[in-house]
């Protein structure tokens, strides 16, 4: 299991680091494992490792992102790529780079395998431009077709959604894409668009909603088309993340 981690004293999450644990029961008990880090900084992860085997041989990519400006006025906000070969020890491995004309802040990006071999592509969560302009409204997506060591500048789509909260992002063993998206910068339903192989995307189609408040999903495939969905919700649609959600959701 890889996560983020901050000290409880800390004011937010801005300046966490990866961090890893090992079970060998089947998740009722963690044991921590100490990563070497040859990029030396803040993280912020939202997304699952992705496994890439190439002419180099296994490697693992995750997607990560860093906002150092929120603290120090000379600091970035850069949406990036760890890779492993051995899940111990990360090293940056490429940037996701931005029109100049319209640097959004792009983070919490989800990697999930492209249409091609050796291709994969990322979709990111959007913040407000530097400049002032308005949020955008869509997530951002950049392609690698070098199975990650560069990507292609990352560009508004606008068939995915996104206002201010992380979506999910990914591809099933069918070959098909999901995007789990809040509708609304209020965060209260989920709403998801399927693209199956050669075809665009759906219509969007609820995932959750209801007097609640919902964001943050995070799933993995079990059986094929079949996801185990978890996000953060609550019972009320004044309160935010006061209940944790279980799901599964069938895709067709």
């Amino acid at each position: 299991c890889f996560a983020m981690r901050a000290p409880a004293h800390f004011r937010d999450s801005e300046d966490a680091n990866l961090c890893a644990a090992y079970s060998g029961d089947g998740g009722s008990s963690w044991i921590p494992v100490e990563l070497a880090m040859d990029y030396h900084g803040p993280l912020i992860t939202c997304g699952g490792i992705v496994p890439i085997n190439d002419k180099s041989g296994m490697r693992y990519l995750l997607g990560v992102h860093r906002n150092t400006i929120r603290h120090d006025p000379a600091g970035d906000r850069q949406q990036f790529v760890l890779e492993s070969q051995s899940l111990l020890r990360w090293k940056l491995a490429s940037y996701i780079p931005l029109n100049p004309e319209q640097p959004a802040w792009i983070h919490e990006g989800n990697i999930a395998p492209g249409e091609a071999p050796g291709e994969l592509k990322i979709v990111t969560r959007t913040g407000a431009y530097k400049n002032g302009e308005q949020r955008p409204g869509v997530a951002y997506t950049a392609v690698s077709r070098d199975f990650g060591r560069t990507w292609s500048m990352a560009k508004p789509d606008p068939d995915l959604p996104n206002f201010q909260s992380k979506g999910f992002f990914g591809k099933d063993s069918l070959g098909q894409y999901i995007y789990v998206y809040n509708d609304t910068p209020t965060r209260e339903s989920l709403y998801y668009k399927i693209k199956k192989p050669g075809n665009p995307w759906s219509g969007a189609r609820l995932f959750f909603g209801g007097q609640t408040r919902n964001s943050y999903p995070t799933l993995i495939e079990d059986k094929s088309g079949e996801w185990l969905c978890v996000w953060d919700s609550s019972n009320d649609p004044k309160t935010k993340r006061s209940v944790i959600r279980f799901g599964r959701l069938k895709v067709d």
